[in-house]
């Protein structure tokens, strides 16, 4: 971690959580460590920053941070699972800020190359390397390629890229393969077998906000994480807005079961 904190454009959505792992760093506004903190302890969470490079944490007093994936905001359902003797299971996938890179939009390729650098492929790329790579689509069609550029928010364009031809391009990286249509529940199947997941959701997991465009019906509030992980009734992701968290799955299904779009690595 280093110093610069910035606050994020979005609130944490709870303030009560605790600390997940023993040893935890509690630090300054400089990254330095203060203190630390054991599993299970009990944290007010007031605010989410960003330092320089882009790493999410969570203030929890005055000039103390803890990052943000050290701690959950559902202590409930964590205490649940271990008290069902389950472990927590993540793929430690890495977090590509897109907002630290410059970019409005281009969720969906962050999240994939997320996935691909965890798998081993593409690993040569960097973010705005592979954003270049990306097709677009000559008439703004997310069902063609990217309707737009990353960096603009432009009328009558929709910056995003969908499934169909999210696939058609990271196929030229690795075995990749649509599975639209997957269920929440059945998303640690694959985790097992560590297949990471790129899921179409909503930007903070909102509730869906839907409109007409020229293309037809779609989500305005689109966005797309990485699901690296799973634990009892949570899910762990890997979010290009966001950085790396759990969620309870009542909560993600609140936004990716309206379409149930989702891509698989492996």
């Amino acid at each position: 971690m280093a110093g610069g904190l910035m606050l994020t454009q979005h609130k944490p959505w709870h303030t009560e959580g605790c600390v997940i792992e023993d040893g935890t760093a509690i630090v300054n506004a400089n990254g330095e460590k203060v203190d630390e903190a054991n599993a299970l302890t009990a944290v007010m969470v007031s605010q989410e920053y960003t330092d320089d490079q882009g790493e999410h944490l969570y203030q929890i007093g005055n000039d103390r941070y803890l990052l943000k994936n050290a701690v959950t905001l559902n202590p409930d359902l964590w205490q649940k699972a271990l008290r069902a003797g389950q472990e927590p299971f993540s793929l430690n996938a890495e977090n590509i800020n897109q907002v630290w890179w410059g970019m409005q939009s281009g969720c969906e390729p962050a999240a994939l190359l997320e996935g691909l650098h965890l798998k081993g492929y593409a690993i040569e790329l960097d973010y705005l390397t592979f954003l270049k790579e990306m097709p677009r689509a000559a008439d703004f069609n997310p069902n063609h390629g990217f309707g737009g550029e990353p960096d603009q928010d432009m009328p009558g364009h929709f910056e995003a890229i969908y499934p169909k031809p999210l696939v058609a391009w990271a196929q030229k990286y690795a075995p990749v393969r649509d599975v639209s249509g997957l269920t929440a529940d059945e998303m640690p199947a694959l985790l097992q077998q560590k297949k990471p997941l790129v899921a179409y959701v909503t930007v903070g997991f909102e509730t869906p906000e839907w409109g007409d465009y020229s293309f037809g019906r779609a989500m305005g509030n689109n966005h797309a994480v990485l699901v690296d992980g799973y634990f009892g009734e949570l899910l762990h992701v890997s979010d290009p807005i966001d950085g790396r968290y759990w969620l309870s799955l009542a909560r993600f299904k609140r936004a990716y079961d309206a379409r149930r779009w989702a891509v698989e690595i492996g």
